[in-house]
C-alpha cells in the first residue's frame, strides 16, 4: 500500500531515509528543510576549506536534479512550522501535508557563545555548505584567523586553514583540546602536534570580546589579557539539538536535550513511543552502551545507520522491527599529518557517571622501528574492573582500524586477558612485531 511519508530535515539521516523509501517502496516521499543545499558531506568542509584538491561543491553527493528523479519531492528553503499529531499533518508557508509515517531529521543549530560582537561581519559558524561558502570567500582575503572553541571541528580546521598560509589561532575554554574525546595527556599530544604546524592554541581562556576594525568588520579578538589580532572569526564551540518543531508538538524532549526515542528510533508523545514517527541524527537522544545513559551522536556514519533503521521500519516488510543498538561513538579526527579516535568512554565521562576505571597506557610505531617513516603511535585503554570501556588512539596513520578494532572488543565484552590473547598480524611496512594494543593491556596488567 502506497503510504506518505514526511520528513523533516535533508541532511543525512532525512536524505538517506529518502534514498531508501524511494529503492525498496512506492511510498509518496516529501521531504522539507530550511537549508539551501541538500544530501552533502558536513564532515568534509574543513577539508575542501584547506583543500588544493577539491572544493566544497564536491562535498555534494546527490544534486537535487538526482533526488528529484528518484521520485523524492524536495522542499528546500521551506521551514515547517508546526506538526499536529492528531490530525497527522504537517504545516509549511504552502499549506498543510498529511502524513502516515513522519520523520524528524532537523539536526542541530551551532551554539555561539553569548560573547560581544558575535554579529560583526567577519565572524561565522561551519554548519552549512552555505556558512562553508562563505567562509571559503571571506579565506581569499584573510591572514589571521581566530578559530573560537577546541573541539573536533575547530582543532580539524585549524591544522586545514595553516596550510593555506593563513596565520591560526585555536581558543579553547576548558583547559585541555578535544575534551569530549580524549584525556588530557592524549589531547596534550594533539596540541603538541598543531603547534609545531605554526598553530597558537590557547587553551583555558575564554574569549571576552569580537572586536570591530573601526566599522561592521571584525579586526580583533580579546582572549584573556591577549588582543589577537583577526580577518576572520570562526566559532566551533559546539551544537545544539534543533527540537523547537518538536517541542512545540509535545514529543518528549530529554535530559541532553534531544528527542526522546527508544531502541527502534520511535519518538514519544504523551508517555507514549508512537508507531509511525521516528527521529535520528543529532536531533535524538539515543543510549551509551557504557554509561547507559542518554547521549547525542554527531556522526555521519550513525547517522546513515539510523537512517536504515527507520527506513526499514517504514518499510514494514519484516515481522519484528530494526533496532538501534545502544551506542559507543566511535570518533576520529583527522589533523594532517596526525589523527586520534576514541571510542567508548574517556576517564573523566568514567568520573562523572561514578564509573571506577583504570587505564593502560603505551606508545609505540605505525611501523617497524627501523623501517623509514616509522612514526609514534600511542594507545590508551581504559578498563572498569577487567572490562575494556573506553580506548583512545593518537598517531600518523593506522588509528581508525585500531578504533574500529576496540569498538567491536567492547561490544563484545573485551576483559584485559582477551586483549592479552589477541593475535595481530605483522608486516615491517605497517606494523611492530607487538601490537601497542597488547602493550598497553599488559600496563593495565601490570597495575592489578
Amino acid at each position: 500500500m502506497t503510504q506518505n511519508v514526511i520528513i523533516i530535515g535533508a541532511g543525512a539521516v532525512g536524505m538517506t531515509v529518502a534514498t531508501f523509501l524511494s529503492r525498496h517502496t512506492d511510498h509518496h516521499i516529501r521531504v522539507f528543510s530550511s537549508d539551501t543545499h541538500t544530501a552533502y558531506s558536513q564532515c568534509g568542509m574543513p577539508f575542501a576549506l584547506g583543500s588544493q584538491l577539491f572544493n566544497l561543491t564536491d562535498l555534494i553527493v546527490k544534486p537535487r536534479n538526482a533526488l528529484i528523479e528518484m521520485g523524492i519531492d524536495l522542499h528546500l528553503k521551506t521551514r515547517v512550522n508546526n506538526i499536529n499529531v492528531n490530525s497527522q499533518k504537517v504545516i509549511t508557508k504552502d499549506g498543510a501535508f498529511t502524513y502516515d509515517f513522519l520523520v524528524i531529521a532537523t539536526g542541530s543549530i551551532p551554539f555561539i557563545p553569548p560573547i560581544p560582537g558575535n554579529d560583526l561581519d567577519g565572524v561565522y559558524t561551519l554548519h552549512t555548505l552555505s556558512d562553508g561558502m562563505k567562509i571559503e570567500k571571506a579565506l581569499n582575503n584573510s591572514t589571521t584567523a581566530v578559530i573560537i572553541g577546541a573541539g573536533s571541528i575547530g582543532s580539524e580546521l585549524a591544522a586545514c586553514l595553516i596550510k593555506r598560509g593563513i596565520k591560526v589561532t585555536l581558543i579553547g575554554s576548558m583547559p585541555q583540546i578535544l575534551p569530549s574525546i580524549l584525556d588530557p595527556d592524549m589531547a596534550l599530544i594533539v596540541r603538541q602536534h598543531l603547534s609545531s604546524q605554526g598553530i597558537r592554541v590557547i587553551t583555558g581562556t575564554r574569549v571576552g570580546h569580537i572586536n570591530s576594525n573601526e566599522g561592521t568588520c571584525v579586526g580583533s579578538v580579546t582572549a584573556g589579557d591577549e588582543l589577537l589580532p583577526a580577518d576572520i572569526v570562526i566559532i566551533t564551540t559546539g551544537v545544539k539539538p534543533l527540537v523547537d518543531l518538536a517541542l512545540d508538538a509535545g514529543f518528549d524532549i530529554g535530559l541532553k536535550g534531544g528527542i526522546v526515542t527508544d531502541k527502534y528510533l520511535r519518538v514519544k508523545f504523551n508517555g507514549k513511543f508512537l508507531n509511525n514517527i521516528y527521529a535520528g541524527g543529532e536531533c535524538a537522544q539515543v543510549k551509551h552502551l557504557v554509561t547507559n545513559s542518554p547521549v547525542l551522536i554527531h556522526s555521519g556514519a550513525a547517522a546513515r545507520r539510523m537512517a536504515r533503521v527507520i527506513g526499514t521500519n517504514i518499510t514494514q516488510k519484516t515481522s519484528t522491527l530494526a533496532t538501534y543498538p545502544p551506542t559507543l561513538h566511535p570518533n576520529v579526527i583527522a589533523m594532517e599529518d596526525l589523527t586520534a579516535g576514541s571510542v567508548g568512554i574517556t576517564s573523566q565521562t568514567a568520573s562523572k557517571h561514578d564509573i571506577y576505571v583504570v587505564s593502560g597506557s603505551s606508545k609505540g610505531y605505525t611501523k617497524a622501528g627501523y623501517y623509514p617513516g616509522a612514526s609514534p603511535l600511542h594507545i590508551k585503554l581504559i578498563f572498569s574492573d577487567m572490562q575494556l570501556v573506553g580506548a583512545q588512539v593518537v598517531a600518523a596513520e593506522g588509528v581508525k582500524e585500531r578504533i574500529d578494532a576496540l569498538s567491536l572488543a567492547i561490544r563484545m565484552g573485551a576483559t584485559i586477558d582477551d586483549l592479552l590473547k589477541w593475535e595481530t598480524s605483522y608486516a615491517p611496512p605497517v606494523s611492530m612485531v607487538i601490537d601497542p594494543v597488547t602493550i598497553a593491556a599488559e600496563d593495565r596488567k601490570k597495575k592489578m
